[in-house]
């Protein structure tokens, strides 16, 4: 375990009260000044938090400015693995340093130099998201790490988790950024995926070990993602998604917004056509967004393909077919294969008119 300054012992130890809302903690190190340290919050605050909070308070913070209590707060860390990254540390993030509200504290388990890497980018959608909308995030998913991206996503069910499982699958580095404790995501299923992703990537957390997550964190925690990545991709929105909380807050901090368009009626696509009315960038392809920074993408190199995928392909190689020449082709009813029609046309292989398809560019000429 890390040795910590003065300072970042002290943001740790003013963290570690848990029950003490962020902007009380902010005027508090605000009233310390630059040199503050745990000794001066409270010495300096003590107006502060009698008139504006009480004196229990005010008495709880100066009865822990011991030894004993900050040994207390450090073994615990200890114990759990968890390493401490504070604004006074020389590895917190510049991006979110730049932000309104910059978290304080993070709380890490894995590869801490993430929080620095060069090409910080967030994938989020809804949790409830269809199984062809997860395939056509997963294959951004794979064409961003392919490209040099770390991918910045949460924990959720849908697409958080297809973004993890992707990057995982492909040995590539992920971050997750959790609402409770970095010991104790929501949903508690999913706490052996955290686990796995700090072995090889990084998740975080601004809240303390053993935080159970309760509903005004998510939007207070979806700042993360659009401060730490230079860039967000919306795969899936309904019309209200808390999703949208993240894009809203990349906007403000001047990132890029990106979103997949999605037809008239799609209820998981409602925020995501309203993001792109609004302003957000449409992309219906990952080169779109490869091209928006500059990288050059192989125009001979083709979208991996699922082997039933490959199936259709080789089927529309003789020419222009109905949907239910397809599916006889493959021996399945229509409404199977509409799903995998759908994902080769997110992947510019099959174009569609009405109820035909038919193979685009080079993948006609073959």
């Amino acid at each position: 375990m890390k040795s910590y300054t003065r300072q970042e012992l002290s943001l740790i130890w003013l963290d570690s009260f848990s029950g003490l809302e962020y902007k009380h903690k902010q005027m508090l190190l605000s009233l310390a000044g630059e040199q503050f340290d745990a000794s001066l919050i409270v010495q300096k605050g003590k107006e502060y938090l009698i008139n504006n909070l009480n004196v229990n308070i005010y008495s709880t913070l100066k009865n822990a400015l011991t030894k004993e209590y900050m040994q207390f707060v450090l073994d615990g860390l200890k114990s759990k693995g968890i390493r401490v990254v504070t604004i006074k540390s020389q590895g917190y993030p510049q991006s979110l340093l730049q932000t309104s509200h910059p978290p304080l504290v993070l709380y890490t388990k894995g590869d801490i130099s993430l929080l620095n890497a060069d090409r910080l980018f967030a994938v989020v959608g809804s949790r409830k998201t269809p199984n062809t909308a997860l395939a056509v995030t997963e294959n951004y998913v794979k064409a961003l790490i392919d490209n040099g991206f770390t991918l910045v996503t949460g924990i959720a069910d849908g697409v958080d988790k297809k973004v993890l499982l992707t990057a995982l699958s492909n040995n590539a580095k992920v971050i997750s950024v959790v609402t409770g404790g970095v010991d104790n995501v929501y949903p508690k299923a999913n706490q052996s995926l955290a686990d796995k992703v700090a072995e090889s990537g990084l998740v975080i957390s601004e809240n303390p070990p053993q935080t159970v997550t309760l509903p005004y964190m998510f939007p207070i925690r979806n700042r993360i993602f659009a401060g730490l990545s230079q860039g967000v991709l919306i795969t899936s929105a309904a019309k209200k998604s808390g999703t949208l909380w993240t894009a809203s807050c990349a906007v403000e901090y001047g990132k890029d917004v990106f979103a997949i368009p999605y037809s008239v009626g799609v209820s998981h696509g409602e925020g995501c056509n309203s993001l792109i009315k609004q302003g957000a960038m449409l992309t219906d392809t990952p080169e779109d967004i490869l091209n928006h920074y500059g990288i050059k993408v192989n125009e001979n190199q083709k979208p991996q393909l699922t082997d039933e995928e490959k199936q259709i392909v080789n089927i529309l190689k003789q020419g222009e077919l109905h949907v239910e020449k397809i599916s006889a082709g493959l021996n399945k009813r229509a409404f199977e294969i509409m799903p995998l029609l759908s994902v080769l046309e997110i992947k510019g292989i099959v174009a569609k008119n009405g109820n035909l398809y038919q193979l685009t560019g080079n993948f006609a000429e073959e």
